[in-house]
């Protein structure tokens, strides 16, 4: 019984629209604080979100899921997923990942975007960010009705594979539904007639993962931020399918 897809409706679809404008918004506005001359600390960008969650009458789909302590992730580099906040302020050059979960009337949206701040370490990193983009686009695309959810998969490690970068395999997207992480598990290296055909009502998280190196993972001694041997980066969208219509709910 826990492998069961539940197929989203009409109302589902609506509620999780207002929870993708809470997210895109969030993220919108740490965009902008990085973009500033700002000096920055982890704890900044969690003001940011709860203010804006407040606004959009959303709770946080992240504090204390599975005892995470704070309302949205903040990954710093080496960092990739699942970074916890801490009062360190942003270096030039830092690759920062944030992720987002906002929830409404039972709705999830979940959306993650990378950025560099200031001056980036080195060009290598303003192209790994740019290959996970596209990686994202790429999976985006392969969400139509009839595909197998291999579809997705294959797209992103097709063009992520044509690159220097390594893509992470042992974390990847997820079903959505009144939990965050439901079935089926969205991977990000599959085989094009892989996993159930894509239908209406589902709704699911497409999120590649790119770093420079070796794409491996190891959870860190604070038990939840993923580290991995060089710079990653995280991008990821909310989609939902209905009416043989794609809404991308966290643009």
């Amino acid at each position: 019984m826990t492998n069961l897809i539940v197929l989203k409706d009409k109302n589902w679809l609506e509620n999780q629209k207002h929870a993708g404008k809470c997210v895109s918004n969030i993220l919108l506005n740490c965009e902008k604080a990085i973009c500033s001359e700002a000096s920055l600390s982890l704890r900044d960008f969690e003001q940011i979100a709860n203010e804006t969650f407040d606004l959009y009458k959303c709770s946080t789909t992240f504090l204390n899921y599975n005892g995470f302590p704070n309302s949205i992730c903040v990954s710093i580099n080496e960092v990739l997923v699942h970074g916890i906040i801490t009062d360190y302020l942003l270096q030039p050059g830092d690759v920062v990942s944030i992720d987002v979960g906002a929830t409404f009337k039972g709705a999830i949206a979940d959306a993650a975007r990378t950025w560099i701040y200031k001056e980036p370490k080195s060009k290598i990193h303003v192209e790994m960010l740019e290959v996970c983009k596209k990686a994202l686009i790429a999976g985006q695309e392969a969400v139509k009705i009839g595909n197998r959810l291999g579809a997705i998969g294959n797209a992103i490690y097709k063009l992520v594979s044509k690159t220097q970068f390594g893509l992470v395999t042992d974390y990847g997207g997820h079903g959505i539904g009144p939990n965050l992480h439901e079935p089926p598990f969205v991977f990000n290296k599959s085989s094009q007639n892989e996993g159930i055909r894509i239908t209406n009502g589902l709704s699911i998280a497409i999120e590649p993962m790119v770093v420079v190196g070796q794409p491996t993972t190891k959870v860190g001694q604070d038990g939840f931020g993923v580290l991995t041997p060089g710079v990653g980066c995280h991008f990821e969208n909310s989609v939902t399918l209905l009416d043989n219509e794609v809404y991308i709910l966290t643009e």
